[in-house]
């Protein structure tokens, strides 16, 4: 039994199970999915942000403080999609570094990245003890 879902990413990463998990995220097992909206932006507009996507049609105003306060400020944000069952929505990341220098810490980033989408996998379907992981992962 994990006592938190920091102790079943800890797992995760200890027996090398990332690919494993993500592969299940992407193929919706357990109704949950989530991923990076790569061609999103952030548009600041008289200080009101929003974010826009193409791909994904969406064009919505961000009201997070945290997000605004990021975005004004120059931090590179992430943002992703998820799908649990049939309500879709919409995540943001802060990664702490600033937008002009994303390609310098793309590393750092990407496992940023990757250790959301596992922690939101890990909460949504509820994978608390290490047979429920396993059980995820055959599906």
């Amino acid at each position: 039994m994990f006592n938190t879902p920091t102790d079943c990413y800890n797992y995760i990463i200890e027996n090398d199970l990332e690919m494993s998990v993500l592969g299940a995220m992407m193929n919706h097992v357990g109704g949950y999915s989530i991923a990076e909206i790569a061609d999103g932006r952030f548009h600041n507009r008289d200080g009101a942000v929003s974010f826009s996507s193409p791909g994904y049609k969406i064009n919505i105003p961000v009201t997070d403080d945290e997000i605004v306060t990021a975005v004004l400020n120059g931090l590179y944000v992430s943002a992703f999609i998820s799908r649990n069952q049939d309500k879709y929505q919409i995540h943001f990341l802060v990664s702490g570094y600033p937008v002009n220098m994303k390609c310098r810490y793309e590393e750092h980033i990407a496992k940023g990245v990757v250790k959301y989408m596992i922690m939101s996998t890990i909460v949504a379907c509820r994978l608390d003890s290490e047979k429920k992981l396993k059980e995820y992962i055959a599906d």
